[in-house]
């Protein structure tokens, strides 16, 4: 091992083919994104007191992916003296990285000794890997973006990163000894702080780190109009604004709502004035049970903000990520026609 340490790998980069502790190379894994991470100690949730809240991330992470893409999260402890700590220059390190799918490395945060770090900031980190979102809730390819399915990886490891807190400020366990067992890291605070700005009114919450914001809406602020339907970001029911484009609030962690401007159909209209959207749905009877009407409309709302006109067809594939059960589909489609003409 040199004598100086390597400095950090840079976000962007193509990661060296480091070999890991399986005897696997890194450009074996190429296709699926993979977390990294170093400490002096086996680093995984899943074995130690977090054990059972891991579990359940990964089930909720495999549910959130389609059937099209691979069940599959590589997660991998490294020794943080190892070859592929000094390659990646994490050397002596707490660190968690993210690789996607080609092999670059996407989002890295490091822990040293003593330092505190904040959900926030972590959080806020991974927000910033999520391109643009269009109205059907999907990322689009664009040049410098990643995967809907690299970005729900970094919410996992977002998540396991904010479920050791208490480890990544605490000093490392002592070797076991006869007399000493070895010490677990400190659990951390089961809820964190948040301030979210919803319709335009600022809200502190207490919530657990992983809680999405569409809960968060419901059962915390009694926002019911934002409605949970598959839970997997499939439906479409449950779509906000976030600083006026379309999210999906079932899949966005309510600690990445900070320092945003959320909108749920709540705040859409102005007072009594309905939003055109609103109106047009009410005229051209475009919904049924009504069910699904609000993320209908909030992503209706954030299509036609642009002010181009569409074609049935081009409206039709826009929002066919807004599922109707009661098949309403000609009627919503002639409410966002009129709009968008208005």
């Amino acid at each position: 091992m040199p004598d100086e340490l390597q400095p950090l790998l840079p976000t962007g980069a193509t990661v060296p083919n480091c070999e890991l502790p399986d005897g696997t190379r890194l450009h074996e894994l190429r296709g699926q994104p993979v977390v990294l991470a170093f400490a002096s100690i086996d680093w995984n949730p899943a074995q130690v007191y977090q054990s059972e809240i891991f579990t359940r991330l990964l089930q909720e992470f495999d549910a959130g992916i389609s059937s099209l893409e691979a069940r599959t999260t590589t997660w991998h402890s490294l020794d943080w003296h190892s070859e592929a700590a000094t390659q990646l220059g994490v050397t002596g390190q707490r660190a968690l990285l993210l690789l996607d799918e080609q092999g670059v490395l996407r989002w890295q945060t490091t822990v040293t000794p003593g330092q505190e770090i904040r959900p926030g900031q972590v959080l806020a980190a991974l927000e910033a890997l999520r391109p643009p979102m269009s109205v059907t809730g999907e990322a689009p390819a664009a040049a410098g973006g990643v995967s809907r399915r690299t970005f729900l990886t970094a919410t996992l490891a977002a998540s396991a990163l904010l479920l050791l807190v208490g480890a990544s400020t605490a000093a490392e366990p002592v070797a076991a000894t006869k007399n000493h067992p070895p010490m677990l890291p400190t659990p951390p605070a089961d809820t964190v702080p948040i301030t979210l700005t919803i319709n335009g009114k600022t809200h502190r919450l207490e919530v657990e780190p992983r809680v999405a914001l569409l809960d968060a809406l419901r059962e915390n602020l009694h926002l019911t109009g934002t409605k949970k339907g598959c839970d997997h970001g499939q439906c479409g029911a449950c779509t906000v604004h976030l600083d006026g484009q379309s999210a999906l609030s079932c899949l966005t962690l309510a600690v990445m709502g900070e320092g945003r401007q959320i909108t749920t159909i709540e705040g859409l209209a102005q007072g009594d004035d309905l939003h055109p959207v609103q109106a047009a749905f009410v005229k051209h009877d475009a919904f049924q049970c009504g069910y699904c009407t609000p993320g209908q409309i909030m992503a209706a709302a954030a299509l036609v903000q642009d002010k181009q006109k569409r074609s049935a067809a081009e409206i039709r594939e826009a929002m066919s990520g807004n599922l109707c059960r009661c098949a309403a589909y000609p009627n919503i489609i002639a409410a966002i026609q009129e709009t968008q003409t208005a």
